[in-house]
């Protein structure tokens, strides 16, 4: 028994698993962190999670060839989740237990980084800027989740602020198509919120499933309800499907989408029947801002095939974030620590997106402004409206949202 014991000894000694690189920080060796991210990349939105894992490995690797953080490389390891929620968790089981990832970031959906938030709060593992704006993400604050903004909730505010702005003078009606999930609901959730506020009839709310190919039924049935305007809640193909069909039956209402859409590729795939579509934005790419300045020089640079677009632009935001909170939290590098340093976020522009401020039961939801981009089908891409932005002040009734 003994000789055993020491046998069990010895093979614990020589099998350590990875987190051992560093002493007892997972991922962190003294020249390497390991990060890792999970994103869909051969599902229903495999281009969302290309494109922002592809914008992340950008940033990260200029980072890289300057020198890392406080001296070392960042590794990143991208799981493939397929937007299914299931997958999600097995792909972050994976993550955390065999590659030992110090931290996520940059997780892509809303459905799928809900579904990781228990675990990071129970297990104590950051999750950095998931590419969700749901609500869920930051209301309530969940210590080790810190999230985008502005929530769906609030982009629902935005459009319809814009739609009583362009339409002074008549009388809207609404109508809604959601992905049937976390993030549909959340965005059907502000629609109405703000429907009631300002005294507007939604007329019809259409939901779908994910993934979803066909939207005959629900094409048919919004066009019957004759809105004024169609709000999107729904990936970039869908809404693509969708104004394909409409334009086939000669149906033109007001289309606009939440920033989830606000993206060239609905224009590509839609053709000329995105004509007078709109969408949500917060980061203008042909800004003359240095960050937006320098993130397209790297683009041209190292990706010279790949043209710039919201969600690469997104996944290279979101590594900027976390840089500069690896940056903060300092050589010895714990997950605490991370946790502490992101906390100490005030207005942070330094960065291709809006400001950004996080604290102590702050997890996101300041900003709450965007601004409005229209289809341009003949450059197939979307181009600013104006130089304006729509900004929210909350209203009694959504405090806390």
């Amino acid at each position: 028994m003994r000789h055993l014991l020491t046998l069990i000894l010895l093979l614990a000694a020589i099998w350590r698993p990875a987190q051992a690189e560093a002493g007892d920080t997972p991922g962190v060796s003294d020249d390497r962190i390991r990060i890792g991210m999970t994103a869909d990349l051969t599902g229903p939105i495999a281009f969302v999670g290309q494109e922002a894992s592809a914008g992340a490995r950008l940033y990260l690797q200029h980072v890289n060839t300057q020198g890392g953080v406080h001296g070392r490389t960042i590794d990143l390891k991208v799981e493939d989740d397929g937007y299914s929620p299931p997958r999600t968790v097995a792909a972050f089981r994976k993550l955390i237990d065999r590659d030992q990832v110090f931290c996520l970031f940059s997780t892509v959906g809303t459905p799928t980084s809900a579904a990781l938030f228990p675990f990071a709060q129970r297990e104590r593992i950051p999750i950095v800027f998931p590419l969700s704006m749901g609500s869920p993400a930051h209301t309530p604050a969940k210590q080790y989740v810190f999230a985008a903004d502005p929530s769906y909730n609030i982009q629902a505010w935005l459009i319809v602020q814009h739609i009583l702005k362009s339409e002074e003078g008549t009388a809207p009606s609404l109508a809604i198509l959601y992905q049937d999930d976390d993030f549909g609901r959340d965005g059907l959730k502000g629609l109405r919120q703000a429907a009631t506020h300002h005294g507007l009839d939604i007329v019809a709310e259409e939901p779908h499933k994910r993934g979803a190919v066909d939207f005959s039924a629900q094409v048919l049935n919004l066009r019957r309800a004759d809105p004024t305007h169609v709000i999107f809640y729904s990936p970039p193909r869908e809404i693509a499907a969708v104004l394909r069909k409409a334009h086939a039956a000669g149906w033109s209402p007001g289309f606009i989408s939440s920033v989830a859409a606000a993206d060239d590729k609905v224009v590509e795939l839609a053709g000329e029947a995105a004509a007078g579509y709109q969408a949500l934005q917060i980061i203008d790419l042909r800004d003359t801002d240095p960050h937006l300045q320098q993130y397209r020089a790297l683009l041209q640079e190292r990706d010279p095939g790949r043209k710039a677009g919201f969600y690469h632009a997104l996944g290279y935001w979101a590594a900027q974030v976390l840089v500069e909170g690896l940056q903060r939290a300092g050589r010895d590098l714990t997950r605490e620590k991370l946790v502490t340093a992101l906390e100490t976020f005030d207005q942070w522009d330094q960065s291709i997106g809006p400001p950004l401020t996080y604290g102590p039961g702050l997890r996101g939801g300041l900003n709450a402004s965007a601004f409005m981009m229209r289809a341009d089908v003949e450059q197939k891409k979307l181009v600013r409206i104006s130089d304006d932005w729509i900004h929210f002040e909350r209203p009694a009734e959504v405090a806390g949202q």
